[in-house]
């Protein structure tokens, strides 16, 4: 080859920056591909889940309720004008002793079976401030039965009333109290089972809400964890040529 003389041949050595298929076009990014692709996937995912819940909302099954006032009243020989004021306070405590009974294990299994055990019954005192501070300033009680079924809920309800009567007669009874001084109980207010529906607005909604923050934390997750699979700018690759003589 001919050069002026004293010339010195000329090489020059770098990097091989960015690849090249089999017909000399450029090759796609994979890591940019698979981050599309997992992105793309787990808000799909979102939403199938969303979607799953919302459909077992609305074909779950409703729920009956039935609840009522007890009231823990004076016996009858006790009609003077003051007599209230002066055994509210035993009503109260007498109101607490029944709550605990009717709640106690034993007395909820034989509640269950006579209501066939397809609903629940609670028993409690109206607080009148909040639980922190509880304020039972009133002999009063909250009976409630709820089950899958009007008929099991009213069963229920009518049960437990039932027993509490049944209860409170023979604590009286065991404390030697006479039957012209026994203090009882009074359901106030029945409602009868009523079904309880919910709002499908707020539910859905929320629901909505709780789906599109899911999505935006799996995008952004997926985004992240792009950027740290992607290679540095000017660092080599897998498959890129190594460095040498171009």
């Amino acid at each position: 080859m001919n050069r002026p003389r004293g010339a010195l041949p000329h090489y020059s050595c770098g990097f091989a920056h960015g690849r090249k298929d089999a017909y000399g076009g450029a090759a796609v990014n994979p890591p940019g591909k698979m981050r599309k692709r997992l992105r793309l996937a787990l808000v799909v995912a979102t939403i199938l889940l969303a979607a799953g819940v919302a459909y077992d909302i609305k074909i779950g099954p409703a729920m009956y309720l039935e609840s009522a006032t007890v009231e823990f009243s004076l016996p009858k020989a006790q009609n003077a004008p003051n007599a209230y004021y002066i055994y509210a306070p035993s009503l109260i405590t007498s109101g607490e002793v029944m709550v605990q009974s009717l709640m106690s294990p034993s007395v909820q299994h034989q509640i269950d079976a006579t209501a066939g055990g397809s609903a629940s019954v609670s028993l409690a005192l109206v607080n009148l401030y909040n639980e922190e501070y509880p304020d039972y300033g009133f002999p009063l009680a909250t009976l409630t039965a709820s089950s899958l079924g009007a008929v099991d809920a009213h069963h229920a309800f009518m049960t437990a009333a039932r027993v509490l009567r049944l209860l409170l007669a023979a604590r009286q009874q065991q404390l030697g109290v006479a039957p012209r001084h026994r203090i009882t109980a009074r359901i106030l207010g029945d409602s009868g089972p009523i079904i309880q529906t919910g709002s499908h607005a707020r539910v859905f909604g929320g629901l909505a809400l709780l789906a599109a923050i899911a999505a935006g934390l799996a995008w952004n997750g997926a985004t992240r964890w792009g950027a740290r699979v992607r290679p540095e700018p000017g660092s080599p690759r897998d498959g890129d040529p190594s460095p040498g003589l171009l």
